[in-house]
């Protein structure tokens, strides 16, 4: 493939003075500020007019327990006062709070735990989830008056749980549903769903495919020095191959089958450009006649090329293969199918969005013929030796993974969001490259909804920022999410 760089000619200006550029700075800051200050202050009145309302209500409810014994959840609807109103000293001392010299309050270091007298709590709890139906009314009513940002949404409806942990219209405001006795996100309970639909999806798509019909080599083909021995094709794709039929049949089958998902789970709207021609060279003199006799390479590259396991051809959409056994060229082929649609489609490739087009690519071939042997990433062996003995283990596919990549992150070691989205692919190392496929994982699993905006969205604004316009979140809240998700998963 061949990629174009846009170059942009701006015209120049003239400057203006640096005190006239001052002078014309602090009065656009003054002009803007205003506004903000403003609507700043009205949203923290609001909030505050909130949490008061809320904090009267938990104070009714603290003098109910007390009648009905509860003393437990009296304790609780002080802790959750404490939250919403930090100098409230009604709750301070009804904790047992000591206040200090400076007005500040000691928590005791072992606080007195206070038990029910009554086992009933079913009135108990009728009565918490009014206190925060109440308050979550009056947060989703400001949040939707101040047009505040999802993350912004997130970090007050936090506040509701500290009222009623087990509110399930407060849990799916924060992303949560309950799963048996446990909240989880709601990803989490998506993907379990999901990942059967993907297998059915993937089982059938590949069955709907026609067997291959068999072809001749063309002339194209024929003064390559090559022995083709299988060639078949579908209305999609032409396998060209050295060796056993069925490998090419499989082959020309499972690329097929590939553009089919693709499109179904990205909504792309288009169809690969024209027949794709896959070549299989199943023995080093066959890859080593292909590469010399193939036009558009240099000596050099000839010479390189030999040490890789496959390249696309010259300024076309076609593809060679020469991995050293059949389930990794069928893992190479399906990897460049997929990779051609992306590009096709919306655009980007592995340089302009490394970890869409690894992770994604990497899980879609695994769902399709089982193994992930193909990367693109250049630098994945760099590292200690945690690192490079993970890397065998990857490389070989006797590893799971999404437990890879769990235990990874839960010691600090998989890659952060942040760092991912911005990261060439020259730069991968084995962390990132399991990073990617873990988030590839979630996206595809738990939120399938976002995947074919997401493509888009990288197509368009490129990788830094699609994720955090088309999911919601901050990169910081999706390293969380993708951790818990993981740990979630099963």
């Amino acid at each position: 493939m061949r990629h174009f760089q846009r170059r942009y000619l701006l015209c120049p200006q003239t400057p203006p003075e640096p005190a006239v550029r001052l002078i014309q700075a602090f009065a656009l800051c003054c002009i803007l500020l205003v506004p903000f200050s403003r609507a700043q202050g009205s949203q923290d009145a609001d909030l505050a007019a909130a949490r008061k309302a809320a904090v009267s209500q938990l104070e009714s409810f603290v003098e109910w327990t007390a009648t009905a014994k509860l003393y437990s959840e009296r304790d609780k609807a002080w802790e959750a006062i404490l939250r919403l109103d930090p100098s409230n000293e009604a709750a301070h001392k009804g904790l047992k709070h000591q206040r200090q010299r400076d007005g500040s309050w000691k928590v005791p270091e072992k606080p007195t735990q206070s038990k029910n007298l009554s086992k009933d709590l079913s009135e108990c709890t009728r009565r918490r989830l009014e206190v925060a139906a109440g308050y979550r009314k009056d947060l989703m009513a400001l949040c939707e008056a101040h047009s505040l940002a999802a993350t912004a949404r997130r970090a007050l409806y936090e506040d509701l749980l500290a009222i009623e942990p087990d509110d399930e219209a407060s849990r799916a405001l924060l992303g949560e549903a309950r799963r048996d006795d446990a909240w989880v996100l709601q990803e989490t309970v998506a993907a379990k769903a999901r990942r059967g639909e993907l297998k059915a999806l993937v089982k059938e798509l590949v069955g709907a495919v026609a067997a291959p019909s068999a072809i001749e080599p063309r002339e194209r083909e024929k003064p390559l020095g090559v022995t083709w021995t299988a060639c078949v094709a579908t209305p999609k794709v032409r396998v060209f191959s050295s060796g056993a039929a069925d490998e090419a049949k499989n082959v020309a089958i499972q690329c097929t089958a590939a553009v089919e998902l693709f499109r179904k789970l990205t909504a792309a709207p288009k169809d690969v450009p024209d027949v794709v021609d896959i070549y299989l060279l199943t023995t080093p003199a066959a890859r080593d006649a292909f590469l010399a006799a193939w036009p558009g390479w240099s000596a050099e590259e000839r010479t390189r090329m030999k040490s890789w396991a496959g390249t696309g051809l010259p300024n076309e959409i076609h593809h060679a293969r020469w991995d050293v056994d059949a389930p990794r060229r069928l893992d190479g082929a399906v990897r460049h199918m997929l990779g051609l649609l992306t590009l096709y489609n919306f655009g980007f490739d592995h340089q302009k969005c490394a970890w869409a087009w690894e992770g994604f690519g990497l899980y879609l071939t695994r769902e399709l013929v089982g193994t992930h042997y193909t990367w693109y990433s250049t630098g994945p062996t760099s590292g200690d030796a945690e690192s490079k003995e993970l890397l065998g283990k990857l490389m070989m596919g006797d590893a799971n993974w999404l437990n890879e990549a769990f235990q990874r992150s839960k010691r600090g070691k998989g890659t952060k969001i942040e760092a991912l989205a911005t990261r060439s692919i020259d730069k991968f190392g084995v962390d990132d490259v399991l990073t990617a496929y873990a988030l590839a994982a979630y996206l595809l699993e738990g939120r399938a909804d976002a995947v074919g905006p997401l493509y888009a969205a990288i197509g368009a604004s490129g990788a830094d920022k699609a994720l955090s316009e088309v999911l919601q979140l901050s990169p910081t809240e999706l390293d969380a999410r993708l951790v818990r998700w993981m740990g979630e998963r099963k």
